[in-house]
């Protein structure tokens, strides 16, 4: 062994405690110990004081290192004396094996035993690597080892053909660096199985299923596990990797796989379309037990399909349905295809229902009959529906027929008093002779008579439109324009104080029936009058464009209650809840008033919002005639 040191004291000190138990060279500097390398071997242990003149002992060692990086040279570092606590771990650290403050003789020759111990370790672990190496390039499976700082030792044939490095290539570089490994779902990089195995000393299995990225870039799948190599219970001295390339397995994997996937897509998509009909559909075999049966079965019968399939056909309809049932189940294993309707079947859950069935026999060709699909339809409600039907069109008939008496009685057994009444009392009210007390009497008479006749109009104009067909007009040349302002003047002589306004704008020539559209426009103007503000001023307005009309009739006011606009223009239905004592309306008006305006192909809205007023709009196509 060699000896240098800077200190003579510490030199002789030295050479005479080893010099009686080792062969001994001694330095007194650096330069004398780096001459004696050039010749050739090197020591068996070399002890180094760290602060040796001209060249420091880390640096030294760094070069012992790099010189023989293929043998085992245990170092010692003799002295650290002016140095503090940390810089001796760094100088420990460094040398990679001991540090020796200043010394007793036991325990120097103690720590260069224990060198030597340490150089005859690698010696044997060298020729067990060379044995290790012979041993598993026979090994089928691929081969990784590494030394305990996880550096790559060797690799097998197997390992070279797989991840495309050699060995001599591969040696001392990092096992992350040779042995790339991602996961095969995420295509994340997965923690090295080595790493995990030199650091928590166990077997560490790989993550599969995982990819190995060989040195050209290719990816090649893998399996299996590292395992930590030890030359003593506690000693680690590296880490040994065995996989196999597993292409074709996760080739065939894959096949069995996607097979699988589209099987049971095709499950998932029958499935689907089962469940999505409306009908009971179930297929019976020919033991007459469930076999597949779709979502609208399970909740008709309250069972689901797991357990529905394999019972028999008897113990899930019941002893009652199946005496009702039973002979078609017999006919449908017979091979026989056929739809019948069964009424008033005995129901599992109680009560009775109505259903109708087809059975569609199933059989593989040349073989018997395997069973049947049977496609079954509730139809107790819409029986129920057609019977309610035909009540209620029966009673609808009966209503047209009285309708029509009450028509009959309307315009025969009313229209002619009411007319007599008003004949009566017009002569009444032309005689001088009255008095009058008589003559406010004639008045009242004849204005009751009139309100009279006009809700006999618009019961006549009612069940016209809802028994005839609509309103009949008879469409006449005419301008809209003359007839509004005639038809104003007339509620503006019914209502002295309402004040209204007519403006009117475009062309008002156009093909109508004038005494129907008159209906529309005294309506609309005498509802403006009574709903709206008193003493407001109420708009009619007129426009002629194109080929249409344009009528609106405005008032101010409160508005129509919202949830009452949709049904306004519906028989026996208000805008308000006001009692409309004059007229005694019964809510037909603007029935009759849209039933005209349909009558004209024409279109009328309603708009009406707080602030806003209300505000009548009634459109009408211009069909000029000539």
């Amino acid at each position: 062994m060699w000896l240098v040191d800077d200190s003579p004291a510490q030199l002789a000190r030295a050479s005479e405690v080893l010099s009686k138990h080792h062969v001994l060279e001694t330095f007194s500097d650096a330069e004398q110990m780096l001459e004696r390398l050039a010749l050739g071997q090197p020591p068996d242990v070399l002890l180094l004081d760290w602060q040796l003149p001209g060249i420091s002992g880390l640096e030294t060692c760094r070069y012992v290192r790099e010189q023989y990086d293929d043998v085992t040279l245990p170092i010692l570092m003799l002295s650290t004396r002016g140095t503090h606590d940390d810089f001796t771990e760094g100088l420990q650290a460094g040398a990679n094996d001991y540090v020796a403050k200043p010394f007793h003789d036991a325990e120097l020759l103690a720590r260069v035993a224990s060198l030597l111990r340490v150089r005859a370790q690698g010696e044997r672990l060298r020729e067990r690597e060379a044995y290790l190496a012979t041993t598993l390039s026979s090994i089928s499976d691929a081969i990784v080892t590494t030394d305990r700082a996880g550096r790559v030792v060797f690799l097998n044939p197997v390992a070279e053909r797989i991840t495309g490095w050699s060995t001599t290539e591969a040696q001392q570089r990092p096992v992350a660096e040779v042995l790339r490994i991602i996961d095969a779902v995420t295509r994340e990089p997965v923690e090295n199985p080595v790493e995990r195995a030199l650091a928590m000393g166990t077997v560490q299995g790989l993550a599969g299923p995982t990819l190995l990225i060989r040195q050209d870039g290719t990816e090649v799948p893998i399996e299996d596990s590292a395992a930590p190599i030890r030359t003593g219970p506690h000693d680690l001295a590296g880490a040994v990797l065995i996989f196999r390339d597993v292409t074709e397995q996760t080739q065939v994997r894959q096949h069995h796989e996607a097979l699988a996937e589209r099987l049971r897509a095709s499950e998932a998509e029958q499935a689907t379309l089962l469940d999505a009909i409306p009908v009971l559909v179930s297929f019976v075999d020919a033991d007459e037990r469930y076999g597949r049966v779709n979502k609208a079965y399970e909740d008709w019968f309250g069972i689901s399909g797991e357990h529905l399939r394999g019972q028999k056909v008897r113990d899930v309809i019941g002893e009652a349905a199946y005496r009702v049932l039973g002979p078609f189940v017999k006919r449908g294993l017979a091979g026989e295809s056929f739809s019948f309707e069964q009424h008033d079947v005995p129901y599992r859950l109680g009560g009775k229902r109505d259903v109708k069935v087809s059975f569609i026999a199933h059989r593989e060709q040349g073989q018997s009959v395997a069973g049947y699909v049977a496609l079954l339809q509730d139809i107790t409600v819409q029986r129920k529906l057609e019977q309610e039907r035909e009540l209620h069109g029966r009673r609808l008939q009966q209503q047209a027929e009285f309708e029509q008496q009450l028509i009959g009685i309307v315009s025969h057994d009313l229209r002619n008093p009411l007319a007599a009444i008003l004949l009566g009392t017009e002569r009444l009210k032309r005689q001088e002779a009255l008095g009058p007390n008589a003559a406010r009497t004639v008045d009242r008479i004849h204005a009751s008579a009139s309100r009279a006749v006009r809700l006999v109009n618009e019961l006549l104009d009612f069940t016209q439109a809802r028994l005839g067909g609509g309103i009949r007009i008879e469409r006449t040349p005419m301008d809209i324009h003359v007839l509004t302002r005639t038809v104003v003047e007339e509620v503006e002589e019914a209502h002295p104080s309402a004040q209204l306004t007519v403006v009117t704008s475009g062309n008002g020539q156009g093909s109508w029936d004038a005494d129907r559209l008159s209906q529309v426009i005294q309506n609309l103007v005498t509802n403006a009058v009574k709903y709206g503000q008193p003493g407001a001023p109420i708009q009619v307005s007129l426009h002629g464009d194109g080929n249409q009309v344009t009528l609106r009739v405005h008032n101010e006011g409160a508005p129509i209650p919202p949830e009452r606009l949709p049904g306004l223009f519906q028989p026996l239905e208000r805008g308000t809840d006001a009692v409309d004592v004059a007229s005694r309306s019964v809510g037909l008006g603007l029935f009759i008033v849209k039933a005209i305006v349909d009558a004209h192909q024409g279109h009328i809205e309603v708009t009406s919002e707080t602030g806003a007023g209300t505000t009548f709009t009634v459109t009408l196509p211009r069909r000029v005639v000539g």
